[in-house]
């Protein structure tokens, strides 16, 4: 029997990682929400929770098929790939052969491909401020919401 000095830190460990998954999906979905309308980004955090239930009931058991060591090998192959793809730019970053990442000019080209929400109108036709709860359904918030729902937790 296994006791908790030697299964408590892994378990705190795994507890804290997905944890630290839960709070990024949460930021985005609000993100999304906040910037978007939250029916498109409630909807779709709701429907990538939903995927990934079905997932986790439908190929659970089949993790248990699968031998233990070769499942460790093919994540630790992967976590070494992403790895050294990620040394390699960094590397090549701070020898100057590729640019350094800049920030504010990603961030002020982005908000220019995703089109603003339409305007609503007023009777009368006179615009209405466009407040969170009177924007229209966005399917981009509700796509952005389903694949941060989805994939934040399955990267722990």
């Amino acid at each position: 029997m296994i006791d908790w000095i030697h299964a408590g830190p892994s378990v705190t460990a795994a507890f804290l990682g997905s944890l630290v998954e839960c709070v990024e999906a949460v930021t985005i979905v609000l993100a999304v929400g906040t910037v978007r309308g939250w029916r498109g980004a409630l909807l779709g955090a709701a429907g990538g929770l939903a995927v990934l239930t079905a997932l986790v009931v439908g190929l659970g058991p089949a993790l248990a098929v699968i031998p233990l060591t070769v499942l460790q090998l093919v994540v630790g192959l992967l976590l070494l790939l992403f790895g050294l793809s990620w040394l390699r730019k960094a590397v090549l970053r701070a020898a100057g052969i590729i640019p350094l990442h800049d920030e504010r000019r990603a961030f002020e080209a982005r908000p220019r491909r995703w089109p603003a929400p339409p305007k609503r109108q007023r009777p009368g036709g006179i615009p209405s401020r466009s407040s969170p709860r009177s924007r229209p359904w966005s399917s981009r918030a509700s796509k952005s919401s389903s694949s941060s729902s989805r994939l934040e937790p399955s990267a722990t």
